[in-house]
């Protein structure tokens, strides 16, 4: 099955970011004063290259959309908050969401309900679109989704920790609902554990990053050794948090992405304030995608 259109599927990464780059150079204002201020020639950088350029900050949630934006609004097919997204971009997420669904056993013939995280620039929105990529069938919207589960007969449930929470509090069971997906990013492991203990199901994590992608930038292992990152469209590295030098893989620092795909609103070597070790080469479980392991407070 192919989830992404033909038009916007490349053939390496070092393709995605030459195309990246480009438009960066050409479109992005503040990539340019960055690379001005460090004294850096950013022009055919190739991916081997890509410490020597500067480091983006995290964006500020509450900036205009017009200070990220690097075309005209009338060219966004969504505006998320202060989120722009093009309908390829929005495609993209919805194509990794799919994979992550994918992953976790959703095909064609599932019932899911995203309960909730269809808010702003919320993490359910691209769940939604991967969902129905896999032609699932999609419930929407629950304040109760332990007492909507059966009604609807969606053996599969998306929702934020505060309704994995509620839920557990509810003292309800979790009925036909097979496989739960959390939609909160940054969740720890001895949480989701309480939640499996209570529930008797499997609780899925993902990872994203409002401002970049909200959700599946990267999603759980299947054999729970790591988030895998999805390189085709966010290159990963880690870097000191101190020093802000480039780390090898292994090593613990914080970690840095590039959005290969991201037009609107470019991310070269954005900060993410998390912080854990890059992992390379094939996983147990099969995948040959990096992988970042998160140190857990």
């Amino acid at each position: 099955m192919k989830i992404l259109s033909e038009a916007y599927q490349e053939d390496s990464p070092e393709a995605l970011w030459q195309a990246c780059l480009r438009w960066a150079q050409e479109k992005d204002m503040d990539f340019r004063l960055r690379c001005s201020d460090a004294k850096v020639k950013a022009a055919q950088l190739s991916l081997a290259q890509l410490a020597t350029l500067p480091l983006q900050p995290q964006p500020d949630a509450q900036a205009a959309v017009f200070s990220r934006l690097t075309l005209p609004l009338s060219a966004v097919a969504r505006l998320m908050g202060s989120t722009p997204y093009l309908a390829e971009e929005l495609e993209d997420w919805g194509a990794k969401s799919a994979l992550w669904l994918q992953t976790c056993g959703i095909s064609r013939g599932s019932v899911l309900l995203i309960a909730d995280g269809l808010a702003g620039e919320g993490p359910g929105w691209g769940v939604l679109q991967g969902a129905e990529a896999l032609q699932a069938t999609v419930a929407t919207l629950s304040e109760q989704p332990w007492e909507d589960i059966q009604a609807y007969g969606a053996g599969a449930c998306a929702l934020t920790a505060r309704l994995l929470d509620a839920w557990v509090e509810s003292r309800a069971d979790a009925g036909i609902c097979r496989n739960f997906f959390c939609l909160t990013s940054s969740v720890a492991e001895e949480q989701r554990q309480r939640w499996e203990q209570r529930l008797g199901a499997p609780v899925h994590r993902q990872w994203g990053l409002p401002g970049l992608q909200a959700s599946a930038v990267a999603w759980e292992c299947p054999r729970r050794q790591g988030f895998h990152i999805a390189a085709d469209s966010f290159w990963a590295e880690t870097v000191d948090p101190v020093t802000l030098q480039a780390l090898p893989a292994g090593e613990p620092g914080e970690l840095a992405l590039t959005a290969l795909r991201r037009r609107s609103a470019p991310a070269i070597r954005m900060r993410t304030g998390c912080l854990g070790r890059l992992e390379e080469g094939n996983c147990r479980c099969g995948s040959s995608a990096p992988r970042f392991v998160f140190i857990e407070e």
